[in-house]
């Protein structure tokens, strides 16, 4: 619930203005921290792994693409992995890129504009991910 309240907020920043409010990623992540060290400390060293790789991964993905990915959704990704842990972020991830890859085909169709013009924010689809896969673990463990 906390991961979705401050991801709301990020997914509309997002969506409107193609940026990420640092305040939702620090104050998100501050949040889920305490909650996690006073309620659910059998996920914390996992919720701490995730928040320490998910950024890696996302800039090493944004080196790699020529910063083709913004620094906020590294940061988002702060957030994204203290919620899910490793193993389910990476997994979300996946399912983030599959979900922006079709909306990117969609647009693109529509706008004819050409790849490098294509701007699409990231979060809506890395929370979706986030809440899905996250979702579908609870249901089938």
């Amino acid at each position: 619930m906390l991961f979705t309240l401050f991801s709301i907020v990020a997914v509309i920043k997002d969506i409107r203005e193609l940026m990420i409010p640092d305040w939702t990623v620090i104050l998100g992540s501050l949040a889920l921290l305490a909650y996690q060290v006073f309620f659910e400390r059998s996920i914390l060293a996992q919720g701490l792994l995730g928040a320490v790789l998910s950024p890696l991964l996302f800039y090493a993905v944004r080196r790699v693409t020529n910063f083709g990915i913004g620094l906020g959704d590294v940061k988002f990704s702060i957030l994204c992995g203290l919620c899910a842990g490793p193993t389910l972020a990476f997994l979300s991830y996946a399912v983030a890129s599959l979900l922006c890859a079709v909306y990117f085909v969609l647009c693109r169709f529509k706008s004819g504009k050409s790849f490098r013009q294509t701007k699409i924010p990231f979060a809506p689809f890395m929370t979706a991910g986030v809440l899905g896969v996250s979702s579908a673990a609870l249901l089938f463990h």
